[in-house]
């Protein structure tokens, strides 16, 4: 895997295990990876008509918690976990 290459998981009971590859290096902060996470999620839900788990999404708050925004842009061993549960 590339050193900038983080994988952001999704730990949820609905969208577990969804998953999107970026490339740290054009984030700043943990909303801009949350808010990319959401819009590719948003996207594949809308590209599959998934009109329940749509609404389901927009209920949804999504965070990280497993890392500090730090953490991340240093180890690239760890994937991350996106929760909704809490």
């Amino acid at each position: 895997m590339n050193i900038y290459k983080r994988k952001l998981i999704c730990s949820s009971k609905i969208f577990n295990g969804y998953t999107v590859t970026v490339d740290i290096r054009y984030y700043s902060n943990f909303d801009e990876l949350i808010e990319h996470f959401k819009n590719e999620l948003l996207k594949t839900l809308k590209e599959n008509n998934f009109e329940i788990l749509i609404e389901t999404f927009n209920k949804s708050n999504f965070h990280i918690h497993t890392h500090s925004f730090e953490e991340i842009l240093i180890d690239n061993s760890r994937d991350v976990y996106i929760c909704d549960a809490c």
